[in-house]
């Protein structure tokens, strides 16, 4: 199931405390320097500590060490319900992939959000807040919606295909549903999840040779793909890159992309980047929200392929948020601010146009 977790050797339980040390002594010198901010940082003293924090965590702490000290996605999504006063709602699709529903499964439209985390992070609680700030504003204006959150096994207790395979498995679930019509079913997905939209959508068109197919009739209703990282390589391509308004640095593309991809060869469901543009025709959905942050080192790479998805994919839509980072609609959620950030105001519309 998706709560495998790793054991860490000795050595990597001694590290943890330095570790913890460079976060701790990070985060007070971005108190102390962050009173006065330019637009290339956060908006926020709180978010400005946040992001410092989130850099220095995800620069010095690999993968494992991260995952042994975090609980797990499914923790996590029954820590909210409980604390929500909610019942947990959980479906297991296949593969070890697992479902957890907030709002009705029998709303009139349902998205399925694979979440972020360089496939090796777990989903915190700020993705559950902003999953029930969505159904909430989208019900205000009168769609009826459900979010299927997917929890993949995370890398490198499995790598490529793994979490595709279960990726594809919960879309095939929902659309497997009694009367559940493509057009009313929505990807969504963000950094790593964002892939995970790419690579769905592209073994709905194009079979991957190691996962059933996944036949459609008709079209989705619809994708989100926020700051999608859709090329795994180690390092990041020559470019000037400002770190201070981010949530990451250029130091998390080699450890993560590695563990992903586990000595399997690369291809156009693991960088999508990368594909032709004849790749993008046949994708079985309505139209492509892209979204980034203003300040996220992987802006460059986002507009990339939004160029070359135009090409063959006609119906995409690239929205920046001014003055965000990546990932901002959860990062600045699990902060503790709940202002709504540009992206998700753009998403939101987004959803609530295209939806029955």
């Amino acid at each position: 199931m998706s709560l495998a977790k790793v054991t860490l050797t000795l050595w990597e339980k001694l590290d943890l405390l330095p570790a913890v040390g460079s976060i701790v002594v990070a985060v007070f010198f971005a108190i102390l320097t962050g009173i006065r901010r330019t637009e290339r940082q956060a908006a926020s003293l709180l978010l400005h500590a946040g992001y410092a924090l989130f850099r220095q965590a995800t620069k010095r702490l690999s993968p494992r060490q991260m995952q042994y000290i975090l609980p797990s996605s499914d923790q996590i999504y029954e820590r909210y319900k409980k604390k929500t006063g909610q019942k947990p709602q959980t479906i297991q699709v296949g593969d070890g992939g697992l479902g957890h529903w907030h709002g009705d499964p029998n709303a009139d439209n349902v998205i399925v959000w694979f979440h972020g985390g360089g496939f090796g992070l777990p989903a915190h609680s700020g993705y559950w807040k902003f999953y029930a700030q969505l159904v909430r504003d989208l019900e205000i204006s009168g769609k009826s919606v459900a979010v299927f959150g997917i929890t993949y096994t995370l890398a490198p207790v499995a790598t490529y295909p793994t979490q595709l395979r279960q990726a594809v498995n919960s879309v095939r679930y929902i659309l497997s549903q009694p009367n559940r019509d493509p057009s009313s079913v929505f990807l969504g997905g963000d950094s790593a999840g964002g892939n995970l939209v790419g690579g769905v959508l592209s073994h709905m068109a194009h079979t991957h040779p190691e996962i059933k197919p996944l036949p459609v009739e008709g079209q989705l209703g619809g994708a989100v793909m926020i700051a999608p990282w859709t090329l795994m390589d180690t390092e990041f391509p020559e470019m000037e890159v400002y770190h201070g308004g981010d949530i990451i640095t250029t130091a998390v593309a080699g450890p993560w992309a590695t563990a992903y991809i586990g000595g399997r060869k690369r291809d156009y469901y693991t960088d999508l980047s990368t594909a032709p543009k004849e790749w993008f025709s046949r994708f079985p959905v309505k139209s492509i929200l892209i979204t980034g942050g203003s300040n996220e080192i992987m802006l460059p790479i986002i507009k990339d392929f939004t160029a070359k998805l135009k090409e063959g994919y006609e119906n995409a839509e690239l929205f920046i948020g001014r003055r965000e980072c990546h990932v901002a609609p959860f990062s600045n959620l699990e902060l503790g601010d709940p202002t709504k950030t540009e992206q998700g105001k753009r998403i939101e519309a987004y959803l609530a146009e295209n939806m029955v």
